[in-house]
């Protein structure tokens, strides 16, 4: 299942991917404190000489699955991610891994930012889930998508008062 999601950000695009999005304390706050997160650990997150930033993470975001679901798939409630930012795309691509129930539950992130005049941007992010469990593969689809889109739109309004509050909007 492949989809988009949208929000607008109250800066510029340069200012989200330079001191935003890789900045620790804003990943601490946003993660541990906004999100309430009960792990949010950055594993390895190192920038390479031509500016692409590798960035691996273990998180347990507070995702409880419906009960059928937990049965068939197990506990999801952890996962990492292997990310990779390309300077020059300006494009941070993700592979998710769950803890549980890896070889059937397969998702992908790509994460850019547009602009939209001087001062704003859309933080734009394509996704693409798939789960091959047979008999609740598309239910588990549509959970995981309804999960997300709700995680980023609570990262957005969150990301957005941290612009305000430090100063970051151009």
């Amino acid at each position: 299942m492949r989809y988009r999601i949208s929000h607008p950000m109250n800066t510029d695009a340069d200012t989200y991917w330079d001191k935003i999005f890789f900045d620790p304390e804003y990943n601490e706050k946003l993660f541990k404190d906004y999100l309430k997160f009960s792990n949010y650990r950055v594993l390895e997150m190192r920038k390479e000489a031509d500016g692409a930033v590798h960035r691996r993470v273990e998180s347990s975001p507070p995702i409880e699955l419906p009960g059928a679901l937990k049965k068939v798939m197990g506990d999801l409630s952890s996962y990492s991610e292997a990310g990779v930012f390309d300077p020059v795309r300006k494009r941070f691509t993700v592979k998710v891994t769950p803890s549980a129930g890896a070889d059937k539950v397969r998702t992908e992130v790509v994460i850019w930012v547009e602009p939209r005049g001087a001062d704003h941007s859309e933080r734009m992010v394509d996704v693409d889930n798939e789960v091959k469990i047979f008999g609740v593969g598309k239910v588990a689809e549509k959970f995981l998508e309804q999960q997300l889109r709700s995680t980023y739109a609570a990262a957005a309004e969150f990301t957005n008062r941290w612009i305000a509050e430090k100063g970051l909007a151009p």
